[in-house]
């Protein structure tokens, strides 16, 4: 009401100095009221949100990794907000067909993107869909490890024996990932970069037929989600040689981080929530506040920490910083290694 008579009393000082008529006057309060109604709409959903159904968008096939722990979050802010979650999968594209979606949908706050690093990747791979600034990033969620391993055959059992074998053999090398411009591309790019060798690689249509061909000898080395990886080395088909964290992590407190060899190596696969742009804030904040309670949940982490993903929820300010910085440092390798979806 304070902003109503504030506009009034302007339009009053108006009238007096440039003699407006009646008509003008009107269209200035009708003006006027339609910048408060404005104000009062964006002001009252955060009040009483959610009314209805949220639509949790993701790009993750049914009953894969993230699509799993997209439903395990959805049950968690259905019960906390007392309004249905239903995760939506759209794969495909690299996740260009669920990040438009997003993109086009009402920034009302009932449309929610379940984003991982994968379509991060594919963002910059066909330049559309920015998440730092074509969508109002809510917060991070978690994190699943991402580990360097070989074929049994291989005569390395540390990344700096691997070094040496590979550098004696320039380009014989192959090194399997999960699909062009996938993050198993780009954590296998950004090992031989630091690393100084040179391998080839193959690009494989998802993870499973990388993983098979790196069991069965076809290709010497893989970069793959830590989780993938146990089966094949309990048969003694594939020795995993570091994580791409920087520190040892729980999920495999043996295996040491590649960064104690190579300097700078981080990789991690990460999930994450997005919004269309221009949702307001005060729902950004209230969909990051119960999303973060919900991963720290203990009964959440107890599903999630089997599948190989630790939480790491932030606040939308951080995850901002570290879209643009891992936008950044991709950028350089995809330039550097001269990676197209093309290629």
């Amino acid at each position: 009401m304070q902003g109503y008579v504030t506009s009034m009393k302007k339009i009053a000082s108006m009238r007096n100095m440039s003699g407006l008529n009646r008509y003008g006057v009107f269209a200035l309060f009708a003006i006027a009221m339609q910048g408060h109604a404005a104000r009062s709409a964006n002001s009252e959903p955060a009040q009483s949100y959610p009314t209805k159904p949220i639509r949790l968008i993701t790009a993750a096939t049914p009953g894969s990794g993230p699509e799993v722990i997209a439903r395990h979050l959805a049950a968690k802010l259905s019960e906390a907000w007392g309004q249905q979650v239903v995760v939506d999968p759209r794969p495909g594209a690299t996740g260009m067909i669920s990040g438009d979606l997003v993109a086009k949908s009402a920034p009302d706050g009932y449309t929610l993107w379940f984003a991982t690093s994968t379509q991060l990747l594919g963002s910059m791979m066909f330049q559309r869909n920015w998440m730092a600034k074509d969508y109002a990033p809510v917060g991070m969620l978690s994190n699943t490890a991402f580990a360097v391993a070989v074929n049994s055959s291989v005569p390395a059992t540390t990344v700096a024996e691997f070094v040496a074998y590979a550098k004696a053999r320039p380009g014989k090398l192959l090194f399997a990932s999960n699909g062009q411009g996938s993050t198993s591309h780009m954590c296998g790019e950004l090992f031989q970069a630091l690393a100084g060798i040179r391998m080839t690689h193959v690009a494989y249509k998802g993870g499973t037929p990388s993983l098979v061909d790196l069991a069965g000898g076809q290709v010497q080395l893989s970069c793959q989600p830590l989780p993938s990886l146990p089966t094949y080395v309990k048969a003694g088909r594939v020795r995993t040689l570091g994580v791409g964290t920087l520190q040892r992590t729980r999920l495999a407190p043996d295996v040491p981080p590649i960064a104690e060899t190579l300097s700078g190596f981080e990789v991690l696969g990460w999930h994450g929530l997005l919004a269309p742009l221009n949702t307001p804030k005060d729902i950004i904040a209230k969909v990051n506040a119960t999303a973060t309670k919900a991963v720290l949940s203990a009964d959440l982490q107890e599903r999630m920490l089997p599948l190989g993903v630790e939480p790491a929820p932030s606040t939308p300010a951080e995850f901002v910083a570290r879209l643009h910085a891992e936008t950044n440092k991709w950028a350089k390798l995809m330039k550097d290694a001269n990676i197209s979806p093309t290629q």
